[in-house]
């Protein structure tokens, strides 16, 4: 495996590939800087953040690099059925791990924030348990970024080398 590729919003997904990067002995590349730096058709490790269930940058990279598996960086909490809900999303029969992320609040576009808001709103409204949890991450943002959530796609990758 050649490298870690990686599609980051606000950043968190660039500080897990630079972690796994680091424990992988490989360098990190935006995928801007891949595009340069990795040629086509390269083994390589894919972290992307998650919207709406798809993992952002995921199908441009499948396309050019030999994907070993990707990570997706969401501020779900961690679920195995999330995982299954992300291969399908995302079309893929490679291995997707889930790495629970951050939310900066102020690294948003005004779009997003509102968009978030609005989810936001309708929890508090809806008062489903198990929410509270979700609509205080979007009321105040969180960091959940850790390098033992990092522990499974290691184990993965280093096994499949």
């Amino acid at each position: 495996m050649k490298a870690v590729i990686y599609e980051s919003n606000t950043g968190s997904t660039k500080r897990y590939a630079e972690m796994l990067a680091q424990k992988l002995g490989v360098p990190a590349y935006s995928m801007k800087e891949a595009g340069k730096a990795v040629p086509k058709g390269e083994e390589a490790v894919f972290l992307g953040w998650v919207f709406a269930n798809k993992i952002q940058g995921l199908t441009k990279a499948l396309k050019k690099w030999n994907i070993v598996c990707a990570g997706a960086v969401g501020m779900n909490p961690y679920c195995r059925k999330y995982r299954e809900i992300l291969r399908d999303s995302n079309k893929t029969d490679k291995p997707i791990f889930y790495l629970r992320g951050a939310l900066d609040l102020s690294k948003l576009r005004w779009l997003q924030r509102k968009l978030l808001q609005t989810i936001r709103t309708d929890l508090e409204k809806q008062k489903k348990p198990g929410t509270e949890d979700m609509i205080k991450v979007l009321r105040d943002g969180c960091d959940f970024v850790s390098e033992s959530n990092l522990d499974e796609i290691i184990a993965f990758t280093l096994s499949n080398r």
